[in-house]
């Protein structure tokens, strides 16, 4: 077993986000992703952590996308003054400088704004994950490859990428190493992929899989109709006088969705409306991924789609109604939505129309979930405006296309482990593949796990997960039950006939609350 390469699973096991695989073998160790915990603040304090494995052994790092969720700490290996080599493809390389930057500008927002809260008073002060320094020296370090191509890192180990259709530059990661070949999905789009001629698809060792709708399968929607069903929200929102909030990742989903109402508008579908993408992160991206898009060029260029840039700017759209916002983040975790969202959440006639994957802790999965209270930035904000999710944006396989891509790259003599997945996505997936017979046995793994990659048998366990996983990706931890808890209690007050009555339930919380203290202390 000591001759077996293995697999250390530092993030994206049992929850979608934190992406980071450490693979070990023929004296070489190489990192796949490394990137952000998003979600319960259980989750995010991952991110403030010492990094888990040992930096200066890290040979290589192979980015699959630029997401954050998977780029995301990428830089808090170079603020130690490392230096490995980090390869992507050229796409993935020119969008990541915008997005860590971006990520760097709302870290330091966020702890300027943590820092100043009176709760912490006298507490140890909060710090950025990194600053721009950081991610200069993660730059100069980045070498950019083609799909397909072998990259040799010696000691017979090598890697290439193929095409994963998840959005530009995505890929998945083939890795040779003491004799064995692995595949790493990264993210996993619809579609077919370009496929590298000539070279050997499948027979692989071990697979591991993300699984992020491991439990869903969507109808497949024809870009006609969705825009179809965008214009039928955009025309529901505007005749009640409200406005349109849409909370979009800055990579693909926000170039997508405006070509869909430049089509709407070129048409006539839809009559002259104001647009504003209100997203300096996404107007960035759009001009990096120009010279790779077609169709990019007209995105700026558009007088309908009004660019808003400073935070002054972006305070005035509060004045106004009857216009779409589109603005980041996709999650509503931090950027120019959430001040939107105070305003106008509070609101019958608007409407926030999500696109994407909410994960599991994050504001968007508590709208999306149809909470009437919600907690943003120190604030408790009334739900009225109308919650929508519109299917038919996703890039991600659903859960027929994961286990298609799955069968494709068999066989498998080894292990398929499934990743990058909540707990019934990932379970789901993994029932899909018994059925099948072919894997008979798929892989779980916890945060920390190591496993023994073995030739032409099933993986081994070779050293526990953290003590801790299982909390750590419950899709609620104390802070957001304590959250939820607030917010119910509020209503509940507040429906009470009179304030007699509002007296006597908070004087009974209260007492509530003393006589467990006291069963503490005695007990």
């Amino acid at each position: 077993m000591a001759d077996n390469p293995t697999i250390k699973f530092h993030g994206a096991a049992g929850t979608v986000t934190g992406c980071c695989f450490e693979i070990s073998g023929a004296g070489k160790t190489i990192l796949v992703d490394c990137g952000l915990f998003q979600g319960t603040r259980s989750l995010e304090k991952l991110n403030y952590e010492p990094l888990p494995f040992d930096v200066g052994k890290i040979d290589a790092i192979i980015l699959t996308h630029a997401h954050l969720d998977h780029s995301g700490r990428l830089p808090c290996l170079y603020n130690h003054g490392f230096k490995p080599p980090t390869y992507c493809t050229a796409p993935t390389a020119d969008i990541l400088k915008p997005l860590l930057l971006d990520s760097a500008k709302l870290q330091a927002a966020s702890v300027e704004r943590r820092n100043r809260r009176a709760d912490r008073a006298g507490l140890p002060p909060f710090y950025p994950l990194y600053t721009g320094p950081d991610i200069t020296k993660l730059m100069k370090n980045i070498n950019a490859v083609d799909y397909c191509e072998q990259v040799d890192l010696g000691n017979g180990v090598s890697f290439r990428l193929w095409d994963a259709r998840h959005i530009i530059g995505s890929a998945s990661a083939e890795i040779s190493i003491a004799g064995q070949r692995l595949m790493i999905s990264g993210d996993i789009g619809s579609g077919s992929a370009i496929c590298c001629a000539g070279l050997e698809l499948g027979g692989y060792n071990h697979i591991i899989c993300e699984a992020t709708y491991g439990a869903r399968n969507r109808e497949e929607t024809l870009i006609s109709e969705r825009r179809e069903a965008l214009a039928n929200f955009v025309e529901g929102t505007l005749k009640s006088g409200g406005n349109l909030l849409i909370p979009a990742f800055a990579v693909e989903r926000t170039q997508v969705i405006l070509e869909d109402f430049l089509a709407l508008l070129d048409s006539g579908r839809l009559p002259p409306i104001n647009i504003f993408l209100d997203a300096p992160l996404a107007q960035k991206v759009t001009q990096a991924m120009l010279k790779y898009r077609d169709n990019g060029a007209d995105l700026l260029k558009r007088p309908n789609i009004r660019f808003v840039q400073s935070v002054a700017e972006s305070k005035q759209l509060n004045q106004i109604t009857g216009v779409v916002i589109i603005a980041g983040s996709g999650m509503c975790e931090g950027g120019r939505i959430r001040h939107h969202l105070v305003r106008n959440l509070p609101k019958r006639q608007s409407r926030v129309l999500f696109t994407g994957f909410q994960v599991a802790g994050t504001l968007g999965a508590v709208l999306t979930g149809g909470t009437k209270m919600a907690r943003i930035s120190g604030n408790d904000v009334i739900v009225n405006a109308d919650i929508a999710l519109l299917e038919g944006y996703s890039n991600h396989a659903d859960r027929k296309g994961l286990a298609q891509w799955i069968k494709e790259h068999g066989p498998v003599s080894g292990s398929v482990f499934l990743v990058h997945g909540e707990d019934k996505a990932l379970h789901r997936l993994a029932d899909d593949l018994r059925e099948t017979k072919r894997y008979t046995d798929p892989v779980i793994p916890a945060l920390g796990e190591i496993w023994a990659l073995q030739p032409d048998a099933p993986a081994e366990l070779q050293a526990p997960g953290r003590e801790d996983a299982e909390q750590l990706v419950a899709p609620q931890d104390w802070t957001s039950r304590l959250a939820a808890l607030r917010s119910s209690m509020q209503q509940k007050v507040r429906a009470l006939p009179s304030d007699h009555d509002r007296e006597k339930m908070l004087k009974a919380l209260e007492q509530a609350l003393e006589s467990y203290q006291k069963e503490k202390l005695l007990g």
